[in-house]
């Protein structure tokens, strides 16, 4: 009846005031956090009927052990969430734990607990005084969901909470920035988080400490200010040397609560070894060094950054969750040596007409292009030299195989086979998305097919307009196809003094009869993401222009 239960469970706080001037319910172990925010005590989990532990201490099964108390009262003080049972077989005796301890029950080593009416068939009974389980825990629900609960946090820009840590913002990557990041951790700055520890001010105290990464002038600096004396700030340019100060002013602040070596003392003995048990390290502290926040910070926009530093002194970070795509890190590869080749070419005056003759030596010639790729590509096609065949038989032979090539071709999407993106060598390039097998067809040149004296007005014309560039290709001696203003991908095409690339004309049959085609083949095997390039064999002009290739055989000028 409750008049019995009131008595037991008053029996217990009784026993315990009498061992101490409080209860003790350090007993019940340390709190363990649950999915959805809720916590449990590590003991009244651990001796929970329906509850297992694996290796690496992951523990099984606590929500089930949960919905279940949910709808048990305990027989010790009536109040529900008894998880707690008798492991003899039909006893529906069910107990929190310090109630259970309190009513008589005893503990076995194989995780079982029998009521006091049972004690009897309890074999190799714990007679452990307290509970709490020294070593790492954590729920399997827990680790299965910790992605899915990221996406959350960040889609709903609320907190992540891990223990006595709080992050409120993961700060953000900016690619233009390095120094914010380790090969074993991820700094972004703009990253705050709060932790409860010991206070440095106060013996014996936890406190609330406001941990952040800031950008001051391009370096990384942390920053630990505690609660109650937030003009005490630790400031340093690594998260372990601020770490370490704070850990020697909680030192200072607990001086005189250790005896320092008086074997005779009632105080504890200070540790003379720097690892300790349970111990945090710096990257720890201040959460970025937990599992579940490296993931999450593994998630965020522009991580590649960090695995692509700009300089050689700085880390490439080595990701342990989330790898990001080849496609994000070429992509960024390739906007930052777009960005150094044009800023190579900027004027420090900010206008060319103040440089003088300086702007043109530093462009490497005029840097007018005039009809582009105006010739014939009849005679790109590599030729070799022990190849007997005349022109006429090896054209006769090839004509059937293009003609497959350029229905194949044709029937996948454009934009499923080629991509335009910046590109290191100059501007925007053309890339490819799918192997490409040699002498295969990449793309065909299309534009406006006009005649000579048209393309040379409109050369003219592109001039007199300030476009400067223009993309023209002979296709016969007769006719040019002018895709400057009217064209494909194909004009994305950049030079390179080692190709990968070669145009020819070729013949197919289209619904107009017989027709041809400039179409651009590979000249040797190219492998998805790479860049096509071309020879745009130049002829020289009134000056060179400047070659950004990189090629090993690069002269340094296209013509």
């Amino acid at each position: 009846n409750d008049s019995s239960r009131k008595r037991v469970h008053q029996d217990f706080f009784d026993q315990a005031e009498s061992n101490s001037d409080k209860p003790n319910t350090a007993s019940v172990g340390r709190l363990l956090p649950m999915s959805g925010g809720m916590w449990v005590h590590a003991s009244c989990a651990l001796w929970s009927s329906e509850v297992w532990e694996a290796s690496g201490g992951v523990v099984h099964s606590m929500d089930k052990a949960r919905s279940r108390g949910s709808q048990l009262k305990c027989f010790g003080c009536g109040r529900p969430g008894a998880t707690v049972g008798c492991s003899k077989a039909n006893c529906s005796s069910n107990y929190h734990f310090p109630c259970a301890k309190a009513c008589g029950s005893v503990f076995t080593s194989n995780q079982s607990m029998f009521c006091k009416s049972h004690t009897s068939h309890a074999v190799d009974l714990v007679q452990m005084a307290s509970f709490e389980q020294m070593r790492p825990l954590s729920f399997d629900n827990q680790i299965a969901t910790d992605g899915d609960q990221i996406d959350e946090c960040i889609e709903k820009d609320s907190f992540l909470r891990i223990g006595s840590l709080t992050v409120h913002s993961l700060g953000a990557i900016d690619e233009k920035l390095d120094g914010f990041h380790s090969k074993d951790y991820i700094t972004p700055p703009g990253y705050i988080a709060t932790r409860i520890f010991w206070s440095i001010c106060k013996p014996k105290t936890r406190t609330v400490y406001v941990l952040k990464v800031e950008n001051v002038q391009g370096n990384a600096i942390f920053s630990a200010t505690p609660g109650d004396d937030p003009g005490a700030e630790i400031r340093g340019r690594s998260a372990d040397k601020v770490y370490k100060a704070l850990l020697k002013l909680v030192h200072e602040a607990n001086r005189d609560h250790f005896s320092h070596g008086n074997m005779f003392s009632k105080l504890p003995m200070l540790r003379n070894f720097e690892k300790r048990a349970y111990g945090l390290n710096a990257a720890q502290f201040f959460g970025f060094g937990i599992n579940t926040i490296r993931r999450a910070l593994e998630t965020l926009p522009d991580v590649e950054a960090v695995v692509t530093p700009l300089s050689k002194e700085s880390p490439s970070y080595e990701f342990c969750f989330v790898q990001p795509s080849m496609d994000l890190l070429m992509d960024l590869q390739r906007k930052r040596a777009a960005v150094a080749a044009e800023k190579a070419l900027e004027n420090p005056s900010g206008c060319a007409r103040t440089e003088g003759h300086h702007a043109v030596l530093r462009s490497g010639g005029s840097g007018r292009i005039t009809r582009a790729l105006v010739k014939s590509a009849g005679g790109d096609a590599p030729t070799d030299a022990s190849d007997k065949k005349t022109v006429q038989e090896e054209t006769q032979a090839d004509r059937e195989s293009n003609q497959l090539k350029y229905r194949e071709m044709k029937t996948v999407p454009l934009e499923d086979r080629l991509a335009a993106l910046r590109s290191h060598i100059h501007g925007w390039g053309l890339f490819t998305k799918v192997d490409i097998k040699k002498h295969g067809m990449i793309i065909e040149y299309m534009g406006e097919v006009v005649r000579q004296c048209i393309a040379d007005k409109r050369e003219k014309g592109y001039e007199e307009s300030g476009i400067g560039s223009c993309y023209m290709f002979r296709l016969d001696l007769q006719r040019i196809v002018d895709a400057t203003m009217i064209g494909c991908m194909a004009r994305f095409m950049n030079h390179c003094c080692r190709p990968n690339a070669y145009a020819k004309v070729i013949t197919v049959d289209t619904e107009n009869g017989a027709d041809k085609k400039i179409v651009v083949f590979a000249n040797r095997d190219i492998a998805a993401g790479e860049e096509v390039t071309y020879d745009y064999k130049f002829p020289v002009e009134d000056g060179s222009l400047k070659c950004t290739c990189g090629a090993p055989n690069c002269i340094g000028r296209m013509n």
